[in-house]
């Protein structure tokens, strides 16, 4: 406000418009019953200007201009209702009264206290609404480029807010402009806490979408987040932190994202992110999702399976029985990922994979939360290794899986410690042997003929054996049943 003035009913108001209400013969908006004669009491407000002109000085910005009266009547017409004159209505006038009116509108002859409903209506079909969506995004945008920290942060919370109402204003709020003002506020130092809290709390709803997620890749913000991930130790950044690992979780949910994410470097920051104590369990939740839709490419199970650490990390998080269980959970899904790939294979057996899930299911408290998981990743480091055989037996690991193999529900898992098992085991260079032979033998005797009692019967190779079976199976599928039964 230029001239603030106070009316009776104790609202204050521009002194240019309480003239043009006056002119108009309406009463302020909100304070209706308000005499609008030119001539009623009104109020300096002293107070309120002087606080306007110095907040205006502090900020470097000139002292505010009074409006002109046209400009005065015409945001009086937009906020007031339409007055209706007594005796009269608007649909009572012919098209040449409207004509008139629309043409007599124009004239700066014409006494603006001439003015009818129709001229009103005319004046607000100027104006053009706007979408909710279109005036919040406009909002952060300008509050981006003007650099006033404040207007930032009011404009942040406003956007978070605005994304969490409904799927289509997501949709209509996920544009180029409003993407790149959001990546400006992520990747400045100098913007507060909670605006780049706000900012990635916006940007993970905005990911909620699967029309979004696509777009939001080609506009850059993954960069912006995965820097947002990498400092979160950083104080006062936790929230930030959590919101960007959420908005990595939602785009790694599109399959052609997560190649161009791996590329881009999130993989490290979210590993640390999920390995590492002290993080909130969202945050850390958030990271496994997104390391785990990651790992779903091949390309990222090569960036895990080399990374330093990285495997030596996830064993350590998934054996340790004081993490978080969901935790645990997500660490073992990475792994399983992981071992999909060659290089993972090796790296997971170099880090003693094999071992840390033998004992999750002998001795882990947990281990029915697990135990899927874990045969699972078993499963996948058996897969055309015979160095799996040798690391299997001295762990142990036949006995957990004979267990699951003959007393689990049907089941995917049940299937897969059935092949690990004979792949541990070696019976693929068997023609037709016999197991049962194996499993009730009370002795082991090695090529010499000693007895080898320190080594357990089941961590025999079949291969060895010198007998041959009593009766030749009917068919591998009957073969594959003793083995297992």
């Amino acid at each position: 406000m230029a001239d603030p003035v106070i009316l009776s009913s104790g609202r204050t108001y521009e002194r240019a418009c309480v003239r043009a209400c006056a002119e108009l013969s309406v009463s302020p908006p909100g304070a209706e019953g308000e005499p609008p004669s030119p001539g009623g009491v009104v109020i300096p407000n002293d107070a309120l200007r002087a606080a306007i002109r110095t907040w205006r000085a502090r900020s470097g910005r000139s002292p505010p201009a009074a409006p002109s009266a046209a400009a005065a009547r015409e945001a009086v017409l937009r906020a007031v209702p339409t007055p209706r004159p007594p005796g009269r209505s608007s649909s009572n006038l012919s098209c040449s009264s409207r004509a008139s009116a629309a043409s007599t509108w124009s004239s700066s002859s014409r006494s603006s206290s001439d003015i009818t409903s129709v001229e009103l209506d005319m004046v607000r079909a100027k104006e053009v609404p706007k979408e909710p969506e279109a005036e919040v995004g406009e909002v952060a945008v300008k509050a981006v480029e003007s650099g006033e920290e404040w207007e930032v942060e009011a404009a942040m919370a406003a956007l978070r807010q605005a994304t969490r109402e409904s799927a289509p204003r997501r949709r209509a709020l996920c544009v180029p402009r409003l993407l790149a003002a959001l990546r400006r506020v992520l990747l400045s130092a100098r913007h507060s806490n909670a605006a780049r809290a706000d900012a990635a709390a916006a940007l993970a709803n905005l990911c909620l979408e699967p029309e979004n997620r696509v777009s939001i890749v080609r506009a850059g913000a993954v960069p912006a987040l995965i820097e947002v991930v990498g400092s979160g130790a950083g104080a006062g950044a936790s929230e930030a932190c959590e919101h960007a690992a959420g908005a990595l979780f939602g785009l790694a949910l599109h399959e052609g994202n997560r190649a161009a994410i791996g590329v881009l470097g999130a993989v490290p920051p979210l590993l640390s992110l999920l390995t590492t104590g002290g993080h909130a369990p969202r945050a850390r939740r958030d990271a496994g999702m997104a390391l785990y839709h990651l790992s779903l490419a091949a390309v990222n199970q090569s960036k895990l399976a080399r990374a330093p650490g990285a495997a030596k990390n996830l064993l350590s998080i998934a054996s340790d029985s004081t993490e978080p269980l969901p935790v645990r959970r997500l660490a073992l899904m990475v792994i399983c990922n992981v071992a999909a790939c060659v290089e993972g294979r090796t790296a997971l057996m170099d880090a003693d994979a094999v071992a840390t899930f033998a004992a999750i299911l002998s001795d882990d408290p947990h281990r029915s939360g697990l135990e899927e998981w874990c045969v699972a990743a078993l499963y996948d480091m058996s897969m055309g290794s015979p160095r799996f055989r040798g690391l299997a037996r001295a762990a142990g690991a036949d006995r957990p899986l004979i267990l699951i193999a003959e007393q689990a529900e049907p089941g995917a898992h049940k299937d897969m410690a059935r092949k690990a098992l004979r792949a541990m085991l070696g019976l693929g260079d068997i023609n037709g042997g016999g197991l049962h032979d194996f499993s009730n033998s009370e002795r082991n005797d090695d090529d010499s003929g000693t007895m080898a009692s320190s080594v357990p019967v089941r961590r025999r190779r079949a291969a060895s054996w010198g007998a041959h079976p009593a009766s030749k199976l009917q068919n591998s599928h009957h073969w594959r049943s003793v083995c297992i039964d």
